[in-house]
């Protein structure tokens, strides 16, 4: 079933962020689910927004 989290969402290239409910599936053999507290956004995020990087998106940043 999975588990519904909140995540910034890269939709396109120079697009602006969204902020959506994104479905995490539940753990297979050998996996863990861990909650986090918080996250950073940081440069390498910014490129892959900008398209430096590549350009498939939609991406979680993050």
């Amino acid at each position: 079933m999975g588990q519904e989290v909140r995540g910034v969402i890269a939709a396109g290239k120079g697009e602006p962020v969204r902020l959506e409910t994104v479905v995490v599936p539940d753990p297979g053999p050998g996996e863990a689910v861990v909650q986090v507290q918080a996250c950073g956004v940081c440069h390498t995020d910014l490129h892959y927004r900008e398209g430096g990087i590549n350009d498939d998106f939609p991406f979680l940043l993050g």
